[in-house]
This record gives C-alpha cells, sequence and structure tokens, in this order.
C-alpha cells in the first residue's frame, strides 16, 4: 500500500474513532435512532468505495431492532461491535506495512547449496512482486518453498543431530520431509524461534495449493492474511538464521 492511500485510511481510522465516542456516551442505552446510523452508514460506504476489502459491509437495517412510532430504532451493541471489528481492520492496515519492497534483496549468505541460495534469491524477488499484485496463493506457495528449502539446507548440515531428533521420521531421508516436520525438527533443535512454529499452520499444507484438485477436495482457504502470515514466517526465519 503506498503512503497516499494509508494517509487515507487514517483518515478514516479517525472518524470512526469519533463515531465510536459518540456511541460510547450512549452505552447506557439499548438502542439508538437512526441519525447516528445514517452517518457512519455513508462512512462506511465511502471507505468501502474507496477500499472495497478493508472493512465488511455494514447494513443499518441488519441491525434493526424495533420501531417507534413508525421510526426504526438501532441495537447499539450490534452496532458498537461492528466499529470494533472495522477499527481493528483499519488499524492494521494502517500500522503494518503490507508491501515489502521490491528492491529488497536477499543474500541467504547462511544456505550452503549454492544452486539453492541462487533459487532462494530469485523466488524473493519473484514473491515481492507476487505480494505488491495481491496474488496470494503465489505468495504463499513461494514463501512455503523457500521455507522449506532453507530448512532442509538447514537439516542436511547437521544431519545425524535432525535423525536423532525425537520428532524425526525413522526411515525418510531429510529430502522427502514435508514441511511440518523440518520446521518441528528444527524447532527441537532450537535452530530456529517458537514464532516460526506458531505462525507457521496455513503454510503447512501449502503445496496441495499447487494442485487445483486437492484445492477443491480438501478446502483449502487463503487470502491476504494467510499470505501476510507465510511471509511473516519467512521473515522470521531469516532472521533467525542470519544471526548464526
Amino acid at each position: 500500500m503506498v503512503e497516499n492511500e494509508t494517509n487515507q485510511l487514517r483518515k478514516f481510522y479517525q472518524s470512526l474513532i469519533g463515531q465510536q465516542q459518540v456511541l460510547e456516551e450512549k452505552k447506557k442505552d439499548y438502542a439508538i435512532d437512526e441519525s447516528p446510523v445514517k452517518i457512519l452508514e455513508d462512512e462506511i460506504n465511502f471507505l468501502r468505495s474507496q477500499f472495497p476489502d478493508v472493512v465488511p459491509l455494514f447494513n443499518r437495517r441488519e441491525f434493526e431492532a424495533d420501531r417507534v412510532e413508525g421510526y426504526p430504532i438501532y441495537n447499539l451493541a450490534g452496532i458498537r461491535s461492528y466499529l470494533s471489528s472495522a477499527l481493528g481492520r483499519l488499524k492494521i492496515e494502517i500500522d503494518e506495512p503490507t508491501t515489502p519492497p521490491v528492491t529488497q534483496k536477499r543474500k541467504y549468505s547462511f544456505v550452503t547449496n549454492s544452486d539453492l541460495r541462487r533459487i532462494l534469491q530469485r523466488d524473493f524477488a519473484e514473491l515481492q512482486r507476487a505480494f505488491i499484485s495481491e496474488c496470494w496463493k503465489s505468495v504463499i506457495i513461494l514463501c512455503g518453498g523457500s521455507i522449506e528449502g532453507v530448512l532442509t539446507d538447514l537439516l542436511l548440515n547437521h544431519e545425524g543431530q535432525a535423525k536423532g531428533a525425537k520428532s524425526a521420521p525413522t526411515k525418510l531421508k531429510i529430502t522427502k520431509w514435508n514441511l511440518s516436520t523440518l520446521i518441528d525438527v528444527s524447532l527441537e533443535l532450537k535452530f530456529i524461534s517458537p514464532g516460526v512454529q506458531k505462525l507457521s499452520h496455513s503454510l503447512r499444507e501449502y503445496r496441495n495449493l499447487v494442485h487445483p484438485g486437492r484445492e477443491l477436495r480438501d478446502k483449502l482457504v487463503f487470502d491476504a492474511e494467510e499470505a501476510k502470515i507465510a511471509f511473516e514466517v519467512l521473515n522470521i526465519l531469516y532472521r533467525d538464521l542470519s544471526k548464526t
């Protein structure tokens, strides 16, 4: 997201904060009249016209609680809940850099296999372009492949320790281990930080995304959030291994 778009989101965020404060003054009430709800709906619609996927749709009729003398009144708790969710999503977009710079390069100097190192460098450049283009499936696949390649290289360089780990398969070669096993063994040997394992669940089935049939059959779901998590796992891994 470019700086101009971020600034626009900040303005929407401050506007919604103001409306949240107005609703907070009515927190003892069960319901509110149409006026503040209509203002909120107009602001959300304007926000969604500029940024369609940042906050969910707001339809004031869904929050209608009753009618008094023919005029609708609205459930305050439901509207406040929606507003808190919308503000949370906006804050993430404002606070977290969602677009890695396309000019950034990584050396992967800790990878001993020179051919693999070149592949990782190439894929990181492609990964950034995919992120900027919001090609989330490509981001997840490229991140998963990069993490798998890095950990395979790492454990091959400590083959004895890796095969002796409690979480290691007894018969498979390290090059045949899946991503989940590579992560578990690397964590057990304290080669990587726990953050990698905690965030890696959305990545463990990344190979299945390559096959549309598996994606349909297993009902795999992925979007911007999974892609951001995948990219963060790769960042943590790169940071951890760059220190060694």
